[in-house]
């Protein structure tokens, strides 16, 4: 099994606990208010805690079409969060699962950045192509500003 690793920082003027809720905490409740149509479904299996299991089924036009995302850890007090992509077509057959460790640190301003470190578990000695990690970190940096956007609104 491969390893690749990708890291990524946001800075937001939210705080670290109103940034961690919108993007974690509450996202089922937000996520769709913010980013109307991003999702065509999603069947939840769990209270939003650890084993959480999602099914998301993504919207016609979208390069992919599934994925299964499941909660390993959370802690909200540290603004922690480790989640893992376990199955679909945007695992492109060559990854057994893409693991998420993001936490949310507070700022001296008072607002936030949100540190989120991805591990590309790939089959053998596959390679995830380095547009698709950046299509990943483009989708992130969307989902984030559409998220941040409608907490400041709301």
């Amino acid at each position: 099994m491969g390893l690749q690793k990708h890291e990524q920082e946001i800075t937001s003027s939210l705080s670290a606990d109103k940034i961690f809720n919108g993007l974690i905490v509450d996202v089922d409740t937000i996520f769709p208010k913010a980013t109307p149509g991003a999702y065509k479904n999603v069947e939840i299996k769990g209270d939003g805690g650890v084993g959480t299991i999602k099914h998301i089924t993504l919207p016609d036009g979208s390069p992919f079409t599934t994925m299964t995302l499941r909660t390993d850890a959370l802690d909200k007090e540290a603004c922690t969060v480790e989640y893992s992509i376990i199955d679909g077509d945007v695992l492109l057959g060559l990854i057994d699962k893409v693991e998420t460790h993001l936490v949310v640190v507070p700022n001296a301003d008072g607002g936030s950045t949100t540190k989120t470190t991805t591990i590309f578990h790939t089959k053998g000695d596959a390679v995830v192509p380095e547009e698709n990690i950046k299509y990943s970190e483009e989708q992130n940096i969307s989902v984030f500003k559409a998220i941040e956007a409608y907490l400041i609104a709301n």
